[in-house]
């Protein structure tokens, strides 16, 4: 089907199937409109008006928010009637767009009044063309045509219309009363036509967001402002001119172009922000009812600010709370099945979002999802409360044996408790209960309902060790969009290394202001060397194995024939039947540590399905073979076995751990193996030559006491970005 655009004309049977027949009904309803006279038209735009004004209860939250944010010196009658202006002005706009496209020049031609012509007329004798700065006053459409009777080359931007009807007709309509139509994104179609000696109407009073946008003052609000004008302006040398309409009453007009901007563009983004938002001030100072209050136009704060306006569920968030909700039975049947195992009634009330938490406001809420994340987070608090102890700290987890870790860890020192389930009822509760004046997420943990609500309430998250797996990064477009969608709610993003921080620009490249490459938090996070645990022969570690794994170890372990044994620490302990299912075709004597199996003179593999030991297996082992690597499950953390003087063999699939395998890699401190070949070759070379072992060994121990303590690098980073960091800051208070 053809559709209407710059270079095809309209074309009614184009637009003549039943979903388009809704839109032709209303549109030809308000083309009858043209035919009433004045008098009814204001009549029927006030009842109309009023109507909107009570049955659209979200668009008259949005027009009175403005307005008392930007008219606090009325009082509140004034600013109630200046809404009610409001909401005429804009159902009143919809019948001069209908006179607009459709009324004869006859009935506009004497109704205008325009000033300042000869400002535009010295800008067009400098050869560049002229940048018309509008803004988004309720004449917008009928200025367009009006102005077009005085300047022929005038070329207005627009965005185009959802519905391709409403496009092609409006479309086809502008395009008759002005020169041409351009798309406010074609960048290069703008400055051609300025190049040409041409007029373009430009209102870039809208809030995009931090893409393209600085804050610069508008109407006494910190607002998010596009640069399109300074950077036009900049590339075309055409000349800037405010431009305003309003209407005087009996159906009048006043179109005015101001003079130009002075020193405009100054090459300082602020600045010319600036000067276009008092160029806007101006006309909407002028008929203040007359402006489209009813967009967002403040949607965008500066990070930390609490927004203006209730959250708004876009498309991509409705898509995410409607996938969430039909993992809502699950998630409360996995949730209670988990509280029966641990005995745990807590971790049911607090994963199902009824817990109760400690009064706030809070200092800073770490969250740490589980042993690894709450490993790395530790020595920072730790060197947080050397510094201020009096700050008051949360630390939630997500998994019982993350609580446990965090309970041994850290102690008293901070509160600690388990996140709700992503739900927005319970993150709503639990963030108005703990109050954070920062919030500060561990590594990968993206959760969208969390972190846009504590955006909304102007509380900072940041993202800390921050690093994106390959499972996001490649995950389907619909579950990256709702990644980046909830990217845009941060404040900063604390990466571990470059290149994870160019993930998080693939993502959101504006993100780029907002971060810093400060490094690997665990390595400050690597504890003293446990005491080697003896088992009655030597043996060889793999540690936090994952499904698949163990078998093709075992494998491997029957063809070497070896006296050492298989010391095998899974990932998680609960798997031990399916691992000792997966073990059975093998034939090998398997001892289990759970169930106090001794180890006897034939025994090959043993299982040590507990919590707490594999710091004591890593030390008393010949080397460590690191589990989640040899599957596809992104790896583990290499460090603490590097960190024992223990040579490390690792597969191919260290996605989550890059950074870490490389260091190792190039130190000799750690082999990459891509198959069980290569793995059994490198496991039967450190059996024969314990030296290599030892050396690589040493290697690693070199270098994770080179990487010093990356914990006060990273206080020092954080109290350097985050304006409420240091609790003992004078303007601290909320």
């Amino acid at each position: 089907m053809a559709k209407a655009t710059e270079s095809t004309p309209f074309r009614a049977r184009d637009y003549l199937a039943p979903r388009y027949w809704p839109t032709w009904l209303g549109l030809g309803i308000l083309r009858l409109t043209i035919l009433l006279p004045e008098p009814a038209l204001r009549a029927l735009a006030a009842g109309l008006g009023r109507l909107g004004y009570h049955l659209m209860p979200q668009r008259r939250r949005i027009t009175r928010t403005n307005i008392d944010r930007v008219f606090p010196e009325l009082d509140k009658a004034a600013r109630r009637r200046l809404v009610q202006e409001s909401f005429y002005s804009a159902t009143y706009a919809v019948f001069e767009s209908a006179i607009a496209w459709w009324a004869p020049d006859r009935r506009l031609k004497d109704r205008y009044v325009l000033e300042g012509r000869e400002h535009l007329d010295a800008a067009l004798e400098a050869g560049k063309g002229a940048i018309l700065l509008g803004g988004h006053y309720t004449t917008l459409e009928i200025s367009g045509r009006l102005l077009g009777y005085e300047v022929p080359n005038v070329y207005p931007t627009y965005k185009r219309a959802h519905n391709p009807l409403v496009e092609a007709l409006m479309s086809r309509a502008r395009k008759r009363n002005n020169a041409g139509l351009i798309w406010s994104k074609d960048i290069r179609g703008i400055v051609r036509q300025l190049k040409q000696n041409d007029v373009v109407w430009i209102a870039p009073d809208q809030d995009f967001g931090y893409d393209r946008s600085v804050f610069a003052p508008f109407m006494g609000i910190t607002a998010s402002t596009l640069t399109v004008i300074a950077r036009l302006a900049r590339m075309s040398g055409a000349t800037v001119l405010p431009y305003y309409s309003r209407r005087t009453g009996n159906g009048r007009y006043h179109l005015t172009i101001a003079p130009p901007l002075a020193d405009f563009p100054s090459g300082d983004d602020v600045a010319d922000a600036t000067a276009v938002n008092r160029a806007i001030e101006t006309g909407v100072r002028a008929a203040p009812g007359q402006y489209l209050w009813g967009h967002r136009r403040f949607r965008t704060r500066p990070r930390g600010e609490p927004q203006f306006y209730a959250a708004r569920r876009d498309r991509i968030l409705r898509r995410y709370s409607q996938a969430l909700a039909l993992l809502t039975l699950p998630a409360i049947g996995y949730t209670l099945w988990q509280a029966w195992r641990q005995k745990d009634a807590t971790y049911a009330r607090e994963r199902l979002g009824f817990g109760e938490y400690p009064e706030g406001p809070f200092d800073h809420w770490f969250h740490a999802a589980s042993v690894g994340e709450v490993n790395a987070i530790a020595p920072l608090i730790d060197r947080l409360h050397e510094r201020w102890p009096q700050a008051r700290i949360l630390l939630t987890v997500n998994t019982p044996s993350g609580k446990a870790t965090a309970l041994r860890r850290l102690g008293d020192t901070v509160a600690i408790h388990y996140l709700s389930i992503d739900w927005q009822f319970a993150v709503r509760r639990f963030l108005g209960q703990i109050r954070p004046r920062n919030s500060l997420i561990v590594e990968t943990e993206i959760w969208p309902n969390l972190f846009i609500e504590a955006h909304y309430r102007g509380t900072p998250v940041s993202l800390v060790n921050a690093r994106l797996s390959s499972r996001t990064t490649d995950a389907p477009g619909w579950y990256q969009r709702i990644v980046g969608r909830t990217l845009e709610s941060l404040f900063w993003v604390f990466a571990r290394s470059q290149a994870d921080a160019d993930k998080f620009l693939r993502f959101r490249p504006f993100l780029k202001d907002y971060m810093d490459v400060v490094g690997n938090l665990k390595f400050s996070s690597l504890p003293k060397t446990a005491e080697a645990r003896e088992l009655p022969r030597p043996y060889v570690l793999a540690a936090s194995t994952r499904p698949g794994e163990e078998r093709r170890l075992t494998r491997i372990w029957q063809r070497l024939g070896r006296d050492e044994l298989l010391v095998i620490v899974p990932r998680h302990p609960k798997r031990l039947k399916a691992i000792l299912d997966d073990l059975r075709e093998f034939d090998l004597p398997v001892a289990v540590r759970s169930r106090n199996e001794p180890i006897t003179d034939t025994t090959r593999i043993y299982l040590a399905d507990t919590f707490g030991e594999l710091p004591a297996f890593i030390a008393g082992s010949r080397f460590v073979i690191m589990g989640g690597s040899l599957e596809p499950f992104g790896g583990q953390n290499l460090l603490e076995a590097a960190h024992a003087g223990k040579a490390v063999l690792f597969g191919p699939y260290m996605d989550n751990f890059a950074e870490e395998a490389a260091l190792l890699r190039e130190r000799g401190a750690g082999r990459q193996v891509k198959d069980d070949a290569e793995l059994e070759t490198a496991i039967a070379e450190l059996l024969a030559e314990p030296e290599q072992a030892a050396t690589m060994g040493r290697q690693g121990k070199a270098l994770t006491s080179e990487l010093g303590d990356m914990a006060d690098r990273y206080l020092d980073r954080l109290e350097a970005r985050l304006p409420r960091f240091r609790p003992d800051r004078p303007n601290d208070s909320r």
